[in-house]
């Protein structure tokens, strides 16, 4: 939940009282849901097509939402407890708590949490007969967007799936494809991770889509852009990811558009330009999600295709995600590196000779070891 979710809700809290009884009556309400002492009607997978019947979910989401004076409040504690429209983030860190190959930094989850606005426009939730899908969360602070997907799915049969992969179609064809299409602004883009849903509880799959601004022109991201998901399938699995466990697949249209602004307010930005050996740490961008790195390597060194190890002031390795090098025409070379999550004030970037082999302690040759801070 984001800031301006909290914000909301305690100036709601502060400007409305709930009576007793209203509040009493949501509660139990809710409480026969949870003991499934109300039952919604059963379809099949192939049923009929026409008007399907909403879940009982659903109707308790709406019932939540009490008018008073003109003036909607939705009672927080309750929303909580329905994935699809409360709590994402916190199934998002559950399930990266119980996975034996975590994906993402926990504290990243929680940081992404914090920053994230609540998507509350008209095309931010989708729904047909085998279920809702829904964008409630996101965030861009320049160099990476996410946004929450969730899915509640309807149909028994699916629910018996671990995770659920996106479909799309090419033109006229009728055949399915893996992934949704992803547009900024009209121009596709393709999660780096994310836009596979897994298994919160039965019958919900949330997952966080990341784009990286590498895809945007000039690799910069606009102030304020939209995005649009189109997806016109599922593929349901069984198992881990990866495997190869696929139940069935069915062809439906969720098509979803919302607005993002960027926030860069949060980041913290140094350009120490410190330097050894020639190599240069000459910029470092600090996000609530990663933290980006750019070294400069001087033609000699650039040919031996060097290995960086960023370390933090207690000496605890930030785990490398990905670099991109950027070759000049003397044979230097721009790295743009970036990392997990930290914090920290103070840095090392050792960088290694991999290619050299071992000396006589077995150890990997170090080129260069070079401190920076983030300053102030």
């Amino acid at each position: 939940m984001g800031n301006y979710e909290r914000d909301f809700i305690e100036k709601m809290r502060a400007e409305i009282q709930i009576p007793d009884l209203v509040d009493d009556k949501l509660n139990e309400i809710y409480g026969k849901i949870r003991q499934d002492e109300v039952q919604m009607k059963q379809r099949g997978f192939y049923g009929n097509r026409n008007k399907v019947y909403r879940s009982i979910a659903a109707a308790a989401a709406a019932c939540m939402v009490v008018g008073i004076f003109g003036i909607f409040y939705a009672n927080p504690s309750l929303a909580r407890d329905i994935p699809i429209l409360g709590d994402v983030f916190g199934h998002l860190q559950e399930m990266r708590d119980n996975s034996a190959y975590p994906d993402k930094d926990k504290t990243a989850y929680e940081n992404i949490s914090e920053h994230s606005t609540p998507v509350q426009e008209a095309g931010n939730s989708a729904e047909n007969e085998f279920g809702t899908m829904t964008v409630s969360d996101a965030y861009c602070d320049g160099y990476d967007m996410y946004f929450t997907l969730s899915l509640r799915i309807e149909d028994e049969e699916l629910k018996a799936a671990d995770y659920f992969l996106p479909m799309h179609q090419e033109g006229e064809e009728e055949a399915l494809y893996d992934g949704g299409k992803f547009t900024i602004d009209q121009k596709q883009v393709w999660p780096s991770e994310g836009s596979t849903l897994r298994k919160a509880e039965d019958g919900v799959y949330v997952g966080l889509c990341r784009i990286e601004s590498t895809q945007q022109e000039d690799g910069v991201f606009g102030e304020e852009m939209t995005v649009c998901v189109d997806i016109n399938g599922l593929s349901a699995h069984k198992g881990t990811i990866g495997d190869m466990g696929e139940l069935q697949q069915i062809k439906e249209d969720w098509k979803l558009q919302f607005d993002v602004q960027t926030d860069t307010s949060a980041n913290r930005e140094a350009e120490p330009n410190a330097q050894s050996n020639g190599i240069i740490v000459q910029k470092a961008v600090q996000t609530p999600s990663n933290m980006h790195v750019t070294c400069y390597v001087p033609a000699e060194l650039a040919e031996k295709n060097p290995a960086f190890v960023l370390l933090d002031g207690e000496g605890n390795r930030v785990q490398n995600e990905s670099a991109m090098h950027n070759m000049k025409e003397d044979g230097s070379m721009v790295l743009e590196m970036v990392f997990d999550t930290s914090q920290a004030d103070q840095f090392v970037m050792q960088v290694f000779d991999k290619n050299a082999g071992t000396d006589e302690n077995g150890e990997v040759p170090l080129i260069a070891e070079i401190p920076f801070a983030m300053g102030e």
